[in-house]
C-alpha cells in the first residue's frame, strides 16, 4: 500500500463568522449583498443547536458563486470578486491562515 501525498479531505460546509474580508476597490459595495446572500442560503443549526450556528454547505457555496449571474456584464466581475473574497475570509481559519 502506498501512500499518496495528495489530502483525501473534501470541505462539505463552514460555519458563517465575522471575519476581515480583504477586497479590491470597487467589489466592496457589494460585499453586504455577498453577506446577506450567504446568511440567507445558510442553514441554521445544520448539525444541531449543541454546535448552532448558521451553516453554509457545498450546494449553496454553488449558488452564493451564481450570485454575478443576476448582475449586468460591467458588475458581475466585481461581484465575483465580492464572493471570493468573502468565502476566502470565512475559510481562512480553515486553511490556517490568519484572519477570522
Amino acid at each position: 500500500m502506498s501512500l499518496s501525498s495528495e489530502s483525501e479531505v473534501e470541505l462539505i460546509g463552514f460555519a458563517l463568522g465575522n471575519c476581515v474580508v480583504e477586497i479590491n476597490e470597487g467589489s466592496e459595495k457589494y460585499l453586504h449583498v455577498v453577506h446577506r446572500t450567504a446568511l440567507e442560503l445558510a442553514v441554521q443549526n445544520q448539525f444541531g443547536v449543541d454546535v448552532g450556528g448558521f451553516w453554509l454547505m457545498g450546494d449553496q457555496i454553488v449558488q452564493l458563486r451564481r450570485l454575478p449571474e443576476f448582475y449586468p456584464a460591467d458588475e458581475a466581475m466585481k461581484v465575483s470578486s465580492a464572493v471570493e473574497a468573502y468565502l476566502l475570509a470565512q475559510l481562512k481559519e480553515f486553511y490556517d491562515i490568519s484572519g477570522c
